[in-house]
């Protein structure tokens, strides 16, 4: 694939993505709250801050739209789903483990999966946060997974809190907290926002289980991203990430409801630390 476009989306996320992550990471009080003003539907999780801010970015992520377009336009989006789809075969054993898993523990662990909901709309970490993420990485269900994860190239794991953003068409916001696989106790809160094409997404999107090359400290930047319908008969929903703009592998996103009906072309976005 040539650099040159992806040098393009990689500056129009990465603005768009700035431009968001500035409003909602230097508010003086609690940014993204657990409240009347949260756009709930199907559990996703968006507060008007974080519609605002995107409103905001408008022209920035009209800006990133055109580029990633330009990808699908130019038939290199084949070569992205190759790339995703060599990543999805590699770690097909770990992803069909986690497959299973993960709706068990979120079902198990209910109350720790809502106060990580809940606490990811506070500001920093709380001992509380530390304490869910250790139990949901150590769970009988996830700690054999994670444990080969680590043994590959992944650094940390993830949950994250999702939704559409309705005040710019395409836009999807996130939050949610990421841990180190080998320092669990290593947890940083993270906002995320990004563009899918050609999306037809169901109920999947708004709980996920992440895999990231990353440690937390340095997880973050903008990405491009792929999701393959029933690769190696794992079903949809696998949405695979690279950096930009070398295409590094970023990681696998994996949602709590595999086999929501999820068709998206290519997207790309930004993921951004809070301090």
């Amino acid at each position: 694939m040539a650099i040159d476009p992806l040098k393009g989306i990689s500056h129009a996320v990465k603005k768009a993505g700035e431009t968001v992550a500035s409003t909602v990471t230097s508010a003086a009080t609690t940014m993204l709250h657990m409240s009347s003003d949260v756009a709930q539907s199907s559990g996703h999780f968006v507060s008007n801050t974080f519609h605002h801010a995107v409103k905001d970015a408008e022209k920035e992520f009209n800006t990133a739209k055109k580029e990633i377009q330009s990808i699908v336009n130019s038939g290199q989006e084949a070569v992205l789903k190759s790339l995703a789809a060599s990543k999805i075969q590699e770690y097909a054993d770990i992803i069909k483990s986690l497959v299973k898993a993960w709706p068990r523990v979120v079902s198990r662990l209910g109350s720790e999966v809502d106060l990580l909901r809940s606490e990811a709309s506070q500001k920093g970490v709380s001992p509380k946060v530390v304490k869910a993420m250790k139990k949901i990485a150590i769970s009988p269900e996830l700690r054999n997974p994670l444990r080969q994860a680590a043994g590959k190239s992944i650094k940390s794991f993830a949950v994250e809190f999702g939704g559409n953003v309705a005040t710019v068409a395409g836009v999807n916001g996130a939050l949610g907290f990421v841990a180190e696989l080998q320092k669990i106790a290593n947890v940083k809160r993270y906002g995320s926002v990004g563009l899918s094409l050609g999306a037809s997404v169901g109920g999947a999107g708004n709980l996920a289980l992440g895999l990231y090359t990353s440690s937390p400290e340095n997880y973050g930047g903008p990405f491009i991203a792929s999701t393959l319908q029933g690769a190696f008969e794992i079903g949809g929903g696998i949405v695979v990430s690279f950096d930009l703009p070398d295409l590094g592998f970023g990681g696998l996103a994996i949602p709590v409801l595999i086999g929501e009906e999820i068709n998206i072309s290519v997207g790309g976005g930004y993921t951004f630390i809070f301090p």
